[in-house]
């Protein structure tokens, strides 16, 4: 194997590394602000959406390792990064969304069980109860 390589594998391999547990510590806090009742579940579910970036990802670096790139040495190398760091924004892209799949399913079952409460102390949500007013000017068709 020839230098370009395996000075890609090494920079694909740290760059996915660090991309992905970037991802694994961003994505528990986001979970459990969603829900701090279940923060016992949340850290195990993005342990497992950080898992499958870090296994597709490092596939993908495996993959550009191997592809023949035409031009000199360091062209390769460059076009090879490129093609991985789109790659990769593509997979963070979709590991984000099932994050916000995973965060949604949790509010959402919260808010039907009637565990989510106005007294939650959570940044930027408020659950004020519903107060029907008599409104005279109202007319019920």
């Amino acid at each position: 194997m020839d230098s370009g390589r395996v000075i890609f594998l090494v920079i694909g391999v740290v760059i996915v590394v660090g991309v992905g547990q970037l991802l694994a510590m961003s994505g528990r806090r986001y979970l459990t602000e969603a829900a701090p009742r279940e923060r016992r579940s949340s850290g195990p579910a993005a342990t497992l959406v950080a898992v499958l970036f870090h296994l597709v990802t490092l596939g993908i670096v495996a993959l550009l390792a191997v592809i023949p790139f035409g031009g000199s040495a360091d062209e390769g190398l460059l076009l090879r990064l490129g093609v991985l760091l789109i790659a990769l924004a593509l997979v963070f892209g979709v590991t984000m969304t099932l994050l916000g799949r995973q965060r949604q399913e949790v509010l959402a079952t919260e808010i039907e069980t009637g565990r989510f409460t106005a007294d939650d102390a959570r940044p930027g949500i408020r659950v004020q109860p519903v107060v029907e007013v008599e409104d005279p000017h109202f007319e019920a068709r």
